[in-house]
């Protein structure tokens, strides 16, 4: 069935971007492009629209207003609650989160809040459209949450103390959750993507501006 040949290729899909993120972690950024690139060419030659993705800008405010909860929850209270117990109790947690992250040092918020916005919105479209969407129907809405926010914190691993770096797999997992459970909610996912920018935006105005 042409269900089940687009549940493998999804499948193949994500074992080689994971896997070569892993275990080639110099060509992380090309193989995190990998599902980005097959999205594409899919949405093309099966006629999708930007809509089945999840680009639905008409009903923004509609779905932003039915998730508010769990959008404020992931972009503000979690991000700053982080922020502020590992400036008090785990400053070396925060150390570990600047060197993961793909940008050099001295970058203005000019340039920065672009190249999140881009980066974040092909994670959302890898995890939460492709990933999430393509595995809900087999397994169901919680399932898929749980296993797309598993294969999401391992695509974050950056080596480290054993202690950290389960902290901040463990971390980036339970966002996923929520960015997941949003995205299930609304099938919106540029709800997704705001709350998941916002999220981030946060969390390093407050790294820079407290350590």
């Amino acid at each position: 069935m042409r269900s089940n040949r687009i549940l493998v290729e999804t499948v193949l899909v994500m074992t080689i971007s994971l896997g070569g993120m892993l275990l080639v972690p110099q060509a992380k950024v090309i193989f995190a492009l990998f599902p980005i690139v097959y999205l594409l060419i899919e949405r093309s030659m099966r006629k999708r629209t930007w809509n089945e993705l999840g680009f639905k800008f008409s009903t923004f405010w509609r779905d932003l207003r039915a998730n508010w909860l769990w959008f404020l929850l992931v972009s503000i209270v979690i991000q700053v609650a982080t922020v502020f117990w590992a400036r008090a109790y785990f400053p070396e947690f925060i150390e570990h989160i600047r060197a993961r992250l793909p940008f050099g040092e001295g970058i203005g918020w000019g340039s920065l809040i672009p190249a999140l916005a881009i980066s974040i919105l092909m994670e959302e479209l890898t995890y939460r459209a492709l990933l999430q969407g393509r595995l809900t129907p087999f397994v169901g809405v919680q399932t898929a949450i749980v296993i797309t926010s598993l294969i999401f914190g391992l695509a974050h691993f950056s080596p480290g103390p054993t202690a950290i770096v389960a902290i901040d797999i463990g971390l980036v997992f339970i966002d996923s959750i929520l960015y997941g459970l949003i995205y299930a909610r609304s099938g919106n996912l540029i709800v997704a993507w705001a709350a998941h920018l916002l999220g981030d935006i946060i969390a390093l105005a407050l790294m820079i501006s407290l350590f």
